[in-house]
C-alpha cells in the first residue's frame, strides 16, 4: 500500500510539500515528492501504485517508461553517449570526433532541445543553413549521413520508438565537386620521385624519406595514416610475394591489412629502411599535413597542382594512381577491390579509377569493323504456316496478288476438321483459327478496295480428316 507522509523537519512548515512511499512493479520501496494539498499527493500515491501493478501484470509496457526517460534527457547527452559508443565499437577517435562535432552542429542550428525535436523539416533547414554558409554539397552530404547515423542509433538503442530522419535524402554531391582528384600519370609520377630525392627538408621531412613514401604510395595505395603508422617490423621483403602490414589499430577496416608489393619496389626501398630503428615510425613525426609537402615537391618537378579541368593533385592522388593502374591492367574487378581494400567494386571503380580517353580508345579496338560493305538481307524462302505466322503468311500472299492491277488472287487454307465426340477444346481451336482467316482475308480484300485496288482475294477452304486413331498405338499428340 502507498502512504504519504510529511519529513519531521517539515511537519511545522507552512506549504511544506507531502512525500509518497509506494512498491515499484519490482516490489522495490520508493519515495517520491507529492505536493502541498495532501488529497492530491493522496491521488497521485493511487496513481503510481495502480500504474506498478499494471506494469507488475505486464498490460504497461516497460519501453514506455524508458521512452519518457530518455526524452526528458537533453539532446546533449545523447550526442555525448553516441561519441562514447562510436569509441568503443572501434571507430578511431578522430572519426567519432568528427562526427559528433557534426551532429552537435546540426542539433544547434536545428534548436531542437529533445529527441524528439530532431525531425526532418528542423534537419532539412539546418542542412540549408550549412549549405549557405558556403558548405560543397560532399561536405552537406557527410553532415546527413553523420544525423542519420546518430538518429538511427537513438532508435536501435531504445531512446525513441522510430527512426525519424530514416527517410531523409541528401542531394548528389557530384554536382558540386570542389576538391575532384586526378590520377598522375607514370611520367609524373617518376618526376615527383626525382624531385624529393634531390629536394630540400620539407616540415622535418628528408627527400629520401619523401621518396620513399611516394614510391610507398603509389605502389601499395595506403593512405596518410595507415603509412604514419608503419615501423620496420611492418615489412616482409623476403616473402613470395613481399609484404608489408598495416595493424588493426591504424587501418581504415579496423583489421590486420597484408598489402603485397611489387619485388622491385622491394628492393628499392631495401636500403633505405635497414636505416630506421626497431620499433620506430620509418616516416618518424609525419605531419597530418602531407598535402603542403607534395605540393612543393610538385612545384619543384614542375608538375601543377590543378589541371586544366580543375582537377588537384594531392596526397591522397597517389592512392587514385595506384587504382587507376590495377583498373588498366585489365586485372578482375575482385582482384581489383581486394588490392584496394574497399568494401564495394562500385567505390573501387566509381570513384577511383580514372580512365582516360586513351584508355576508352584501346578498348575501342574490340569491336568490330564496321566501314566493310554492308551484305543485303536475303528473303527467307519459306514461311511458317502454323500458329500466328499463318496469318503473316496470308498478308504476304495477298500483298504480292496486288502487285497485277485487275488480277484475283485466290489462297488456300487447310483446316482440319475435328472428330466425332472429339472434346470442345479442339473444337474451339479450330473454330479460333477458321475466324482469324477469315478476319485476315476479309482485311486484305477491304484495304486493297479502300487503297483504290481492284484485286479480289477468294479463299477456298479444303477440308481434311484427322486419321483414326489405332486402337494399340498411343493417341497422337
Amino acid at each position: 500500500m502507498a502512504s504519504v507522509f510529511k519529513r519531521s523537519r517539515d511537519k511545522k512548515r507552512p506549504g511544506s510539500s507531502w512525500y509518497i512511499a509506494y512498491s515499484d512493479e519490482r516490489g522495490r520501496r520508493v519515495t517520491v515528492k507529492g505536493c502541498p494539498d495532501k488529497s492530491a499527493t493522496e491521488s497521485m500515491a493511487r496513481k503510481l501504485e495502480s500504474e506498478a501493478d499494471l506494469r507488475r501484470r505486464g498490460i504497461i509496457d516497460p519501453r514506455t517508461d524508458a521512452y519518457a526517460t530518455h526524452e526528458a534527457r537533453p539532446l546533449a547527452d545523447h550526442v555525448a553517449d553516441w561519441h562514447a559508443y562510436l569509441i568503443g565499437k572501434g571507430s578511431t577517435v578522430n572519426h567519432a570526433t568528427l562526427s559528433r562535432n557534426r551532429a552537435t552542429r546540426l542539433v544547434e542550428l536545428s534548436k531542437a532541445r529533445k529527441a524528439s525535436d530532431l525531425t526532418p523539416s528542423r534537419v532539412q533547414a539546418a542542412l540549408k543553413a550549412v549549405r549557405d554558409e558556403g558548405a560543397s554539397l560532399r561536405s552537406v552530404h557527410h553532415y546527413t549521413r553523420v544525423i542519420k547515423g546518430f538518429s538511427r542509433w537513438l532508435w536501435r538503442d531504445g531512446r525513441i520508438r522510430e527512426d525519424n530522419l530514416a527517410h531523409l535524402t541528401s542531394p548528389n554531391p557530384d554536382a558540386d565537386r570542389r576538391h575532384e582528384r586526378r590520377a598522375l600519370t607514370p611520367e609524373e609520377q617518376a618526376g615527383l620521385i626525382r624531385a624529393a630525392e634531390a629536394g630540400r627538408v620539407v616540415l622535418k621531412t628528408s627527400g629520401a624519406d619523401r621518396a620513399a613514401l611516394y614510391r610507398l604510395a603509389l605502389g601499395s595505395g595506403f593512405r596518410a595514416n595507415e603509412l604514419r603508422s608503419l615501423t620496420p617490423e611492418s615489412f616482409q621483403l623476403d616473402g613470395e610475394p613481399p609484404t608489408v602490414t598495416v595493424a588493426a589499430a591504424y587501418s581504415k577496416r579496423r583489421r590486420d591489412d597484408v598489402q603485397p608489393i611489387r619485388p622491385d619496389l622491394a628492393e628499392a626501398l631495401r636500403p633505405w629502411l635497414a636505416s630506421k630503428p626497431d620499433g620506430r615510425p620509418v616516416f618518424g613525426d609525419l605531419t597530418k599535413h602531407t598535402n603542403l609537402i607534395i605540393q612543393a615537391d610538385l612545384e619543384a618537378a614542375g608538375i601543377p597542382y590543378r589541371d586544366a579541368s580543375n582537377r588537384v593533385a594531392d596526397f591522397h592522388s597517389l592512392r587514385h594512381a595506384f587504382i587507376s593502374a590495377l583498373a588498366m591492367s585489365q586485372a578482375p574487378v575482385k582482384v581489383t577491390q581486394t588490392l584496394a581494400r574497399h568494401s564495394t567494386p562500385t567505390l573501387t571503380l566509381g570513384v577511383y579509377a580514372h580512365v582516360g580517353l586513351y584508355d576508352q580508345t584501346a578498348a575501342l579496338e574490340a569491336l568490330p569493323d564496321q566501314t566493310g560493305p554492308i551484305a543485303p538481307k536475303s528473303e527467307p524462302a519459306s514461311l511458317a504456316a502454323t500458329g500466328t505466322d499463318s496469318v503473316s503468311a496470308l498478308t504476304a500472299q495477298g500483298q504480292r496478288a496486288q502487285v497485277g492491277k485487275g488480277r484475283k488472287a485466290s489462297v488456300n487454307v487447310a483446316i482440319f476438321e475435328g472428330e466425332s465426340g472429339q472434346g470442345s477444346s479442339d473444337s474451339a481451336c479450330h473454330n479460333s483459327l477458321q475466324g482469324s482467316v477469315l478476319d485476315s482475308a476479309c482485311r486484305l480484300e477491304t484495304e486493297a478496295e479502300g487503297q483504290g485496288f481492284e484485286p479480289w482475294v477468294g479463299l477456298h477452304l479444303l477440308r481434311f480428316s484427322r486419321p483414326s486413331q489405332s486402337a494399340t498405338l498411343a493417341p497422337l499428340r
